[in-house]
């Protein structure tokens, strides 16, 4: 067709031409919105026509055109990228669009090829999606993947830090805070050993399955505080409980404790468990003598290793947490998982803790009925806080 050339269809090639270097595929783009004279209205009406197709109008000197009518009107033998790259030419900007196309497709192919056992961790991984901008660190993450993937299940155990550092180079890539990628490691032990990733909701549940494979994740720094809790078995930790209990002093209980030398706790008594540690001090000042342990917090392996733990010796559990929005979500997942009794204050509007400010354990009304009332408090007054 010799009226491609035409200088009043230029706006409309420059219109397609700026569309295809956002996309890098003309079969993406359905229209062009383009401002068209007169004169190049009525050449593409006239190409329109001889197709059969609906002609265009024109509001305030705009054309929106159908790229597939427009297909039609030029005819099979007329390829668009050809026209435009003799009208308005095509910069080189639309190469690298097809090369990321093409290295997307040998980027999830090389993967599963490297990490044959594990498709369904390849499957959710390629659902993440690859720009250019996250190649190299999806690479990465592919790389200590499949390292970890030949050598696991290990000979013996080693320290999850080790595995990170011989797969990854870094002996946090592998840590389950972000932006570690400890949800990565997991979902591919779990395949590895034919379990559905559901196995390991828990940081508990996570810390089981990867010990299968000889990972070993901090069992160490992490403890349950717990004072004046009793145990009555005749292992190293129940010793050393019962010594604890006696002083009386805090004794720090981790997860390396509760899985290679777990105690019996005794269940003659009922076990306060609290979120915060400055209850733990305030019961020492009190010199209160009551069964308490502490998770500081949200929960972590250990404590619901030693949450479990309780309930599998017949231990009565009371749970006591922050009244605030993620003080109460730890509540309300103690007692779900482990049948532990919430100590609840907001029990009716006309409570004295009947409010939507938030109540923390600090609070002289918890930590009376928590310890007992301590006439001797100097803190007894409710705070009063001026902004």
């Amino acid at each position: 067709m010799s009226d491609l050339n035409d200088p009043h269809l230029l706006p409309l090639w420059h219109a397609i031409k700026s569309r295809l270097i956002d996309t890098g595929d003309l079969t993406k783009i359905r229209t062009v919105r383009v401002e068209l004279s007169t004169a190049g209205l009525a050449r593409l009406n006239g190409w329109f026509a001889q197709s059969r197709a609906a002609r265009l109008s024109a509001s305030n000197g705009w054309v929106r055109v159908p790229l597939d009518k427009l297909a039609a009107a030029l005819g099979p033998e007329t390829d668009l990228h050809t026209i435009l790259q003799d009208t308005v030419g095509l910069p080189d900007v639309v190469q690298p669009r097809r090369r990321l196309r093409t290295m997307k497709a040998d980027f999830w192919t090389s993967a599963k090829l490297r990490l044959p056992k594990t498709p369904a961790l390849v499957h959710y991984l390629r659902s993440g999606g690859l720009t250019d901008t996250t190649l190299e660190q999806r690479g990465r993450l592919i790389n200590a993947l499949s390292r970890a993937h030949d050598a696991l299940p290990l000979r013996r155990p080693v320290p999850l830090p080790r595995l990170a550092y011989y797969c990854a180079a870094d002996p946090h890539y592998f840590d389950f805070s972000h932006p570690g990628n400890g949800s990565k490691l997991v979902l591919l032990a779990a395949e590895l050993l034919g379990e559905e990733p559901a196995v390991a909701r828990t940081p508990l549940e996570r810390f089981h399955l990867l010990t299968r494979c000889g990972i070993v994740p901090d069992r160490i720094s992490s403890t349950v505080i717990v004072l004046g809790v009793d145990a009555v078995g005749q292992g190293q930790i129940d010793n050393v409980m019962r010594q604890a209990r006696a002083a009386p002093r805090p004794l720090h209980l981790s997860l390396h404790d509760l899985t290679m030398n777990p105690p019996k706790f005794s269940n003659a008594e009922t076990v306060r468990v609290v979120e915060n540690p400055s209850v733990l001090e305030e019961a020492l000042i009190r010199r209160y003598r009551g069964p308490l342990a502490c998770t500081s917090g949200t929960l972590s392996a250990v404590d619901h290793c030693f949450l479990q733990k309780l309930v599998d010796d017949g231990v009565h559990i009371v749970y006591s947490g922050d009244e605030d929005p993620s003080g109460r979500l730890i509540t309300q997942a103690v007692h779900n998982r482990y049948g532990a009794e919430p100590l609840i204050f907001r029990s009716s509007p006309e409570s004295e803790f009947a409010g939507d400010s938030p109540i923390y354990q600090e609070d002289h009304r918890i930590l009376d009925a928590l310890l007992s009332v301590d006439s001797n408090d100097p803190l007894r007054e409710s705070p009063q806080w001026t902004l």
